[in-house]
């Protein structure tokens, strides 16, 4: 019995004051290599009830749509409680599992089995303090950041040189990033370095909920006669139809800077119309989408950020879709000396 195994039944047990026994379950052998190449499956009764524990493998957090998909494979072929237990899940994660209604167990931190009247917590029982919004300066830097394929140590002349603002003003971000507690600031001669020792995920699961959305507004546009589509990059449904299977809009999302957009007079080959006669619509942005881009395309982390608030199931699972297929490792680690 491994570790993750041992956990769980202490936990049950102590949550539960009742004993249990948790043994390898004989018909996984039944189950299609995928399920049984990702999962370990272990059988056991508790509440007068017989249950399967889905137990995740590895310790890269697989996201919710998957670990649904898969579960329903499971439950569609043996009629029983299956619960998905996993070393850690990140707290969006562990939102949208709920959402699915996907009973779940973290050992010592969380039991969730609606069927079965559990949703107990611990880690997550304490009040939490809200946290504030990082300003876009600060935003920016987390997403060159996340956006690197190399891991280095930054220093505010060498970020203010390469992301255009001001010395003084990166500064000010690293006094923000170490306010929140993201990442940490070592001093090397007379400089000020800040670095992120830890995976890219790590980064972007600290800082999600205190990073904004990039829109400022949103604008109906249409051509003006002989005019084309602006080359900006694509963003909202647009870029996420471009690597996910979710269908485009009928017309093109755009985005583009404020500044940006401010120097862009009408005589460029558009202007504002009504939705209906619109040729395309242009989402105006806090920051410049173009340094970011690639493919013709916003960032993912932007991508993102302008839609997680949307309703729409079918944007949520192209967003967990879109998240699966991050390169979250750095390849190149770099500290400073």
């Amino acid at each position: 019995m491994n570790v993750l195994v041992e956990k769980l039944k202490r936990y049950v047990e102590e949550i539960l004051g009742i004993e249990i026994s948790i043994l390898p379950w004989k018909e996984q052998r039944k189950l299609p290599f995928f399920l049984v190449d990702t999962y370990n499956f272990f059988e056991t009764s508790f509440l007068n009830n017989l249950c399967l524990f889905m137990i995740s493998k590895d310790d890269i957090e697989l996201t919710p749509n998957t670990i649904r998909k898969h579960w329903e494979q499971v439950t569609k072929k043996w009629n029983v409680a299956c619960i998905y237990v996993s070393k850690t899940i990140s707290s969006y994660n562990r939102k949208r599992l709920i959402q699915h209604h996907i009973p779940f167990i973290i050992p010592n931190n969380q039991i969730y089995v609606p069927d079965m009247g559990l949703d107990l917590r611990e880690h997550f029982k304490q009040q939490r303090i809200p946290k504030e919004l990082f300003s876009p300066a600060a935003q920016i830097v987390i997403l060159s950041t996340l956006l690197k394929e190399k891991r280095e140590g930054l220093i505010p002349s060498k970020l203010a040189a390469s992301l255009g603002y001001s010395s003084m003003t990166m500064t000010r971000v690293f006094n923000e990033l170490e306010t929140a507690g993201i990442g940490k600031l070592i001093n090397k001669g007379k400089e000020r370095w800040w670095i992120f020792e830890d995976t890219k995920r790590d980064l972007w699961e600290q800082t999600n909920s205190m990073l904004r959305s990039p829109i400022r507004s949103r604008e109906s546009m249409k051509l003006l006669p002989g005019a084309k589509i602006p080359q900006l990059p694509l963003a909202g449904v647009s870029a996420l139809a471009e690597t996910t299977m979710i269908n485009p809009p009928k017309n093109p999302v755009l985005a583009i800077g404020i500044e940006e957009y401010k120097q862009v007079s009408i005589p460029k080959g558009f202007q504002h119309s009504h939705i209906d006669e619109a040729d395309f619509e242009l989402e105006v942005w806090n920051y410049n989408p173009i340094p970011f881009s690639e493919h013709r395309r916003v960032d993912p982390f932007s991508l993102c950020l302008s839609l997680r608030d949307s309703k729409d199931e079918r944007i949520k699972t192209a967003l967990e879709e879109l998240m699966e297929k991050i390169k979250w490792q750095y390849v190149i680690k770099c500290t400073p000396r």
